[in-house]
């Protein structure tokens, strides 16, 4: 993840209708309180939605939970290509909403610190301060631009000198150890990147992937977070030096949040984790949107099966609501939590999530693959979120 791979340190470390007469009033729909006569698209996706699911058998409709889905949903003029392996999911997942924490003090803080010098320091102030400096005599054009952030404006950095741990928003922490770090920004750049996911045994069998998770998972305990879900893990070994870095997410009770997003939109809100993780611990850890406590959970119905979903992908596509090449095989389908900023709370829905890696298509791109360059030009889907209950689209890019 060489050139993907970025640091993210907190703060800088870090549309009405009215009838008259006697006509029968259509159904509602109801966008952002707004109500307005409901579409036939709409009510088409209602009736698949609503319908039970048939049940799934080998070689009938090629969506059986657990199985592969090959097969073209749409036409050749407009349609997308999904060649996945579906997982099996529960029958109904709650939405939760979530909130900042109130227990990232200065006390939990020294825990994530864990100094053996003892001598630690709150530098909050100078880091403000520095970082208020640099702002002043950065360019207009190079500051960074108003970002979308869950949580509060606290703020709060301890160090000892050679470690280094923060909390921002009560939904952030970070945390460095520098000596770790320093050995391995030292082969980062010179190492073989082994992608440890898609080639698990090009990795070291004496520092294996699920040792690394279990040590950041260590590490976590501290915060109180007992499951996470890595979407990605590169492994770089030279000279005697040997690391992991991972990209996660928060999961709950085996669903994780959204991690493949291309561009951020207003409302959206990315919850990402990253680390370099050693057989000696964790030399960097980055916790963004992350940390808050569930506060409420509420149950809206089954989730979808993917014959369904496969059927309500395909009326977008018959009204243009979607445009798909059909040759561009979109590989990935998964269960995730989509997140939406509401005020102050972080909404965790669930979605079906049919996509390909980003990484895989700019790598096409690169390439100069026909095919990922029509779909480029015409703005077809390649990543797409669909509420798991509903079936509304969410999200596509």
């Amino acid at each position: 993840m060489k050139q993907r791979y970025f640091s993210l340190l907190i703060a800088g470390v870090l549309g009405a209708y009215a009838l008259t007469g006697c006509q029968k009033a259509p159904e509602a729909s109801a966008d952002n309180d707004v109500y307005r006569a409901k579409s036939s698209l709409e009510r088409e996706v209602e009736n698949i939605a609503a319908k039970e699911a048939a049940v799934n058998t080998a070689g009938t409709d090629g969506a059986k939970p657990g199985g592969s889905y090959d097969a073209l949903v749409g036409t050749e003029q407009n349609g997308i290509w999904i060649c996945a392996k579906i997982p099996a999911v529960p029958q109904a997942v709650p939405v939760l909403v979530l909130r900042e924490r109130d227990d990232l003090d200065t006390e939990k803080l020294r825990e994530l610190l864990d100094s053996e010098s003892g001598k630690v320091r709150d530098i909050t102030a100078e880091y403000v301060a520095q970082r208020e400096k640099e702002l002043r005599e950065m360019a207009e054009e190079d500051k960074p631009g108003e970002c979308l952030d869950f949580g509060d404006d606290s703020l709060l950095i301890l160090s000892d000198g050679s470690k280094e741990a923060s909390f921002a928003r009560n939904t952030c922490a970070s945390y460095v150890d520098k000596t770790l770090k320093k050995d391995c920004d030292a082969i980062y750049k010179k190492a073989p990147e082994v992608d440890a996911i898609r080639d698990s045994t090009a990795a070291s069998a004496k520092f294996s992937i699920s040792r690394a998770e279990e040590i950041l998972q260590k590490k976590l305990e501290v915060l109180d977070i007992s499951e996470i879900a890595v979407s990605e893990a590169f492994y770089y070994e030279l000279d005697g030096t040997a690391f992991y870095e991972l990209s996660f997410t928060p999961s709950y009770k085996k669903l994780g949040v959204a991690s493949e997003f291309g561009s951020i939109r207003l409302g959206e809100v990315f919850s990402r984790g990253t680390a370099w993780i050693t057989e000696n611990g964790a030399a960097d850890l980055s916790l963004v949107n992350f940390c808050g406590k569930i506060t409420e959970q509420s149950d809206r119905g089954n989730i979808l099966t993917f014959s369904q979903v496969a059927g309500i992908l395909e009326k977008y596509l018959e009204s243009d609501t979607l445009c798909g090449i059909a040759k561009a095989k979109l590989t990935q389908v998964e269960l995730v939590y989509y997140p939406a900023l509401r005020e102050s709370e972080l909404i965790l829905t669930p979605a079906w999530h049919i996509y390909v890696p980003l990484k895989d298509m700019m790598d096409s791109l690169e390439s100069g693959d026909k095919v990922w360059q029509k779909v480029a030009e015409k703005g077809a889907a390649w990543n797409i979120y669909l509420d798991a209950v509903t079936g509304e689209l969410m999200k596509v890019e």
